[in-house]
């Protein structure tokens, strides 16, 4: 599955397309197929001035504090 130059494609042509402020990655927990890819995007995004937040999940309740609070800082940072 990587490495993936479709996602890459893709990445380029939405950043160009929307213009983000920042990307935030969410990957399912154990997903190593999408997880191998984080530093490979976040490097990416790099050149390109564009902040990057990734977050692992099982997609439980468990975890929404946590998200919520990692998710408001990064867009406070922005």
């Amino acid at each position: 599955m990587t490495p993936n130059p479709n996602r890459f494609e893709l990445l380029a042509r939405l950043c160009a397309q929307f213009a983000p402020q920042g990307v935030i990655e969410m990957v399912l927990q154990s997903c190593h197929t999408y997880a191998v890819e984080t530093q490979t995007v976040r490097e990416f995004l790099k050149p390109k001035n564009i902040p990057f937040l990734s977050l692992e999940t099982d997609y439980s309740t468990g975890d929404t504090e946590q998200l919520r609070t990692r998710i408001a800082a990064f867009i406070e940072m922005l």
